[in-house]
């Protein structure tokens, strides 16, 4: 059993770290003009997966340069508009990191549908990418609505919630 673990721990670990690799923060990047945001939706996606992969321990450096550069691209891109409800807060509120992931749960969904962009739908990535990251993150706080989000989407109902409960001001 012991060396089972083992294995796996060390399969996670290498896995990890192979993906902290595949992904660099694009240098001396310019976002003026519509056509500089477009040139730039892989590693907008590259580094929405690295964040939500990689714990928040490791790579410092790396994550403050990556959150600097989705920060910036999301603000300025003119076809992708996040808006961040009461939920959101409540969420994101004890562990602030939790927020870019939403924002990029969102993001990431909105790149990949964009002839079929729903905002439900881009609003249920968002959430559930903040349900993910929670679950991965060992050192998060603990946070009510997401312990509540977690069941509901172990349940298969998160999509309801959203339709239901998101959009409700609190």
């Amino acid at each position: 059993m012991k060396k089972t673990f083992v294995l796996i721990f060390a399969a996670v670990t290498f896995s990890l770290a192979v993906k902290a690799q595949t992904f660099h923060v694009p240098e001396n990047y310019v976002l003026k003009e519509k056509a500089d945001y477009a040139k730039y939706e892989e590693d907008v996606i590259k580094g929405i997966d690295w964040l939500q992969d990689t714990p928040w321990a490791l790579e410092e450096q790396k994550r403050m340069e990556t959150n600097a550069f989705l920060l910036k691209w999301m603000q300025g891109n003119p076809a992708v508009n996040i808006e961040i409800n009461s939920s959101v807060a409540k969420m994101t509120d004890k562990n602030p990191p939790l927020l870019i992931t939403f924002m990029g749960g969102y993001t990431k969904y909105a790149l990949q549908n964009k002839t079929g962009f729903n905002k439900d739908k881009a609003n249920l990535a968002g959430v559930k990418a903040v349900i993910d990251k929670y679950v991965l993150e060992t050192d998060h706080k603990n946070n009510s609505l997401l312990n509540k989000l977690v069941k509901i989407d172990k349940e298969g109902k998160l999509s309801n919630w959203i339709e239901s409960d998101f959009y409700k001001t609190k």
